[in-house]
């Protein structure tokens, strides 16, 4: 198997970067699509954590009904995760250009 169909399976399967990073040793590659996704991805994530963090005192409270319907209703009304479609959208677009540096692209050496 070829050094970029390799890179290009790690980058799409596992992180964006990681291709680049291990099969095709471009370290700083690697690092521009790896760096924005992970502060993507730990973005997302820390919002998913807040939302769940005031679901639960909300449910735990007794303010909030175990009822799945009003748990997703709810969910829809929290703005804890704020940037959060900007974020994964970032994430979105370095995946595939990952993708695509890492089958397409060239080094001229």
């Amino acid at each position: 198997m070829k050094q970029s169909t390799k890179a290009a399976l790690l980058s799409g399967l596992v992180f964006p970067g990681l291709g680049q990073l291990v099969f095709q040793k471009r370290t700083k590659r690697g690092l521009i699509f790896l760096l924005p996704a992970l502060a993507a991805t730990c973005w997302m994530m820390f919002g998913i954590m807040q939302s769940a963090n005031t679901l639960l005192d909300e449910a735990m409270s007794g303010r909030l009904s175990p009822d799945p319907a009003s748990i997703v209703e709810r969910l829809h009304q929290t703005s804890a995760t704020s940037g959060a479609e900007t974020a994964s959208w970032i994430l979105l677009a370095c995946w595939l250009a990952s993708l695509i540096d890492a089958l397409f692209i060239r080094d001229k050496t």
